[in-house]
């Protein structure tokens, strides 16, 4: 079935460890969008209800009209409760009944087979880093990296590693983001938000663009 080609602007963030506002005049301006994710670790192991109240509260004042957040090894809250964003925890959601974005809290490294991810996701956001630029690091998720290789979504977003802070394509096509704001070190400013530019054609066909 034809249908009304679309397109969306994702821009995507990860380990802010509670300077997420920092991040604030670039998401309102120059790193804007339709849809914001967060790949976990909002706060740097942060006690009690409070920093989530707070990072709930800049949601609340970002302009983006789908907020996607999922938790981090960090976050001492397995599933916040959130009103201006939606946490997902270990599910798929579709925007305009059509882009389908799943979203998978931290698990311990090496005892998934992350084979709940749906074969249909178009975007897989996980904590678990799949990949890393480096070839290799101890909490690298070889059975998320298998998964990824089979279903082949347009985007992997993630974070995690922050000395990996950036994109990259494997060979099958897959677009790799980490997209930890969090800087190698933590005297320097946060690192740019990652935007993306999805889009489908009346054919159904999708393709992804790397904003830069």
């Amino acid at each position: 079935m034809s249908l009304t080609s679309k397109c969306w602007i994702v821009v995507c963030i990860s380990d802010t460890h509670q300077r997420h506002r920092e991040l604030t005049d670039r998401l309102k301006s120059s790193h804007s969008g339709d849809i914001l994710i967060h790949a976990g670790d909002i706060t740097n192991f942060g006690r009690g209800s409070k920093p989530f109240e707070d990072f709930d509260q800049w949601l609340s004042e970002l302009p983006f009209k789908e907020k996607l957040i999922i938790g981090g090894n960090h976050d001492s809250i397995t599933v916040p409760s959130l009103n201006h964003g939606r946490f997902l925890h270990d599910e798929q959601v579709i925007i305009d009944d059509y882009l389908r974005i799943y979203g998978s809290s931290w698990r311990p490294t090496g005892e998934s087979t992350w084979s709940d991810i749906p074969s249909n996701s178009h975007i897989v956001v996980t904590h678990n880093p799949p990949i890393s630029r480096n070839g290799s690091h101890v909490d690298l998720e070889v059975n998320l990296q298998l998964r990824l290789n089979q279903i082949k979504p347009l985007l992997s977003v993630f974070g995690h590693i922050h000395a990996d802070y950036g994109i990259w394509k494997h060979l099958n096509g897959i677009l790799f983001a980490n997209a930890a704001s969090y800087p190698s070190s933590s005297s320097r400013i946060l690192n740019d938000p990652l935007r993306f530019k999805i889009s489908i054609d009346e054919n159904s066909m999708t393709s992804i663009e790397h904003l830069i």
